[in-house]
């Protein structure tokens, strides 16, 4: 018998100019499959974005409203080229 963990595993990681603090987003192969499931469905559709700044929201908080756009599309551009490192697909960024 087989036995599989449920931690997740490989991460992001990144900090934000100004800030100590380190943020840790699972790549795409260690996310929830739930969380992924819902980018890789709404990466077709006028959605996307609203759904990956809820994926950000939740690994990194609230710190994410008060951060511009080009950022957060910075962020999310580094987490997708992370995840196919590691040998994981994710919808259009």
């Amino acid at each position: 018998m087989r036995t599989f963990g449920r931690e997740l595993t490989e991460f992001f990681e990144f900090q934000l100019e100004g800030d100590d603090k380190t943020y840790r987003i699972p790549l795409a192969a260690a996310m929830p499959f739930g969380v992924l499931n819902k980018i890789q469905k709404a990466s077709k559709t006028e959605d996307s974005l609203a759904i990956q700044v809820e994926m950000l929201r939740k690994y990194m908080g609230d710190v994410v409203d008060e951060l511009p756009v080009g950022v957060i599309s910075g962020i999310l551009q580094a987490w997708v080229e992370e995840s196919a490192k590691a040998g994981a697909s994710v919808g259009e960024s």
